[in-house]
């Protein structure tokens, strides 16, 4: 009887544990943020996937986010974005990269709030304006007057 007992004892527990690893949001450890410099100019548009080919290694830049409490001013503005209609030129300045503790998340966004992840297109202005004071430590002044035009 006592076997029968600490069998469905140990498996309860197995299946508490399993429950509740499931019902936990995943845990943002760390952004790490590539871009170019907003005025750059390029020939063509630039894709999220060509983003890392286009411009020279000097052009390129590159910070990631430790700190908990930006971790945290970083999740409230993703809540932020709102899907849009796909755009027909999309030209690409940074990339986001979302590190979790069991996925990465990839964004990439051009300068006017406009952001692209596996083929749907959002719009941030607040975010973009949080990138750009994390990279340049104060965002250019157009994007304060910026709208969002569908």
């Amino acid at each position: 009887m006592k076997k029968v007992f600490y069998l469905l004892l140990l498996i309860k527990s197995i299946m508490l544990t399993h429950n509740c690893s499931y019902a936990q949001p995943l845990a943002l450890n760390s952004v790490k943020i590539k871009w170019v410099d907003f005025n750059m100019e390029a020939f063509a548009n630039v894709s999220c996937e060509d983003l890392d080919h286009s411009f020279n290694d000097g052009e390129k830049r590159s910070k990631s986010i430790f700190n908990k409490k930006d971790l945290l001013h970083f999740q409230s503005r993703l809540k932020g974005l709102k899907p849009i209609k796909p755009l027909q030129s999309f030209d690409v300045r940074g990339s986001v990269n979302l590190i979790y503790s069991k996925r990465n998340v990839k964004y990439c966004f051009d300068v006017f709030g406009h952001f692209y992840k596996d083929g749907n297109y959002y719009f941030n202005k607040q975010l973009l304006i949080y990138i750009s004071d994390k990279i340049f430590v104060h965002h250019p002044e157009y994007l304060d007057t910026l709208r969002q035009y569908e």
